[in-house]
């Protein structure tokens, strides 16, 4: 990661200022837990990590009655970049809307699962490189991992189906966990990230080498049922996105496959304060193959 600094920097001046970076990085990741950690305990949400496949993932929840199904929220990309050209140190988000969503949902069984390399020190995730929050941040490793740890989350839940809720890049691994998954009984997105290439041509910004599209599945989980809630003052993934989506899907066709268009609603403003109302909306009567 620091490799390009030792023709700028003398040894010594270098390794003090990894530990430098690694100190901030520490402190940090320690501020953010605490976030995490208040609006957790506020909901009744427990901590743990679990290993699944290449990664140790943060997990918070909630099991309150075993065998009802299982609502996972899986959280947005985090802080990826600090500028447009430099990479963060650390994803592990300020604000963790995920999150928060999480804490708002009555349902009986609740699961939120933190992406790779957010909140678990790199100590615990020898994996953990920077391309895992930039372009390969849904890679298959990063896909197969989250879905390992649905798994365990369903043991522990003792639950059957499972209903996933995405936020922003979290909503593209919701879509990719479910072309790989039959127990999958619907879909929620806020504000997705369903069509990366859509949405990097949209902002001329480089493609996302290395991650799976999920576009490239829609016709696979076309017959799931999902809403994708889309807020009309996004400018990060705006209603494009979805929309090339549900054309892949199946366009008119697609009845499980619904976009709702939320007015007040930004990218990473306002979800918190309607997502009680949103939960509640009716996910599309359609059966599932």
């Amino acid at each position: 990661m620091f490799k390009d600094l030792n023709s700028f920097y003398p040894l010594h001046l270098l390794a003090s200022l990894t530990l430098l970076l690694l100190a901030i990085t520490s402190c940090s990741n320690k501020s953010f837990n605490l976030v995490a950690y208040d609006i957790s305990k506020k909901s009744g949400l427990r901590p743990i990590e679990i290993k699944g496949g290449d990664f140790v993932l943060r997990v918070y929840y909630r099991f309150d009655k075993p065998g009802a199904p299982l609502h996972v929220y899986l959280e947005g990309d985090g802080r990826s970049w600090l500028t447009p050209s430099r990479a963060s140190y650390n994803p592990t988000p300020r604000d963790p809307i995920g999150l928060s969503l999480a804490a708002q949902d009555d349902a009986e069984n609740v699961l939120y699962i933190a992406r790779p390399c957010q909140y678990v020190p790199f100590d615990k995730n020898p994996n953990c490189e920077y391309p895992y929050w930039t372009h390969k941040r849904f890679a298959p490793e990063i896909i197969k991992s989250v879905s390992a740890v649905i798994d365990r989350g369903k043991q522990m839940a003792k639950a059957g189906g499972v209903e996933l809720i995405g936020f922003s890049g979290g909503g593209a691994v919701a879509i990719l966990v479910a072309a790989k998954r039959r127990d999958v009984t619907g879909i929620r997105t806020v504000a997705g990230n369903l069509d990366h290439e859509e949405w990097t041509n949209h902002h001329k910004i480089d493609p996302l080498k290395g991650s799976l599209n999920p576009v490239d599945v829609a016709k696979k989980v076309s017959r799931i049922p999902q809403i994708h809630y889309v807020g009309m003052l996004d400018k990060v993934i705006e209603r494009s996105v979805a929309a090339s989506f549900k054309q892949r899907a199946g366009g008119s066709k697609a009845d499980c496959v619904k976009i709702k268009e939320v007015l007040r609603a930004g990218h990473n403003n306002q979800w918190e304060k309607l997502w009680v109302r949103l939960n509640k909306i009716k996910l599309p009567d359609c059966e599932l193959n």
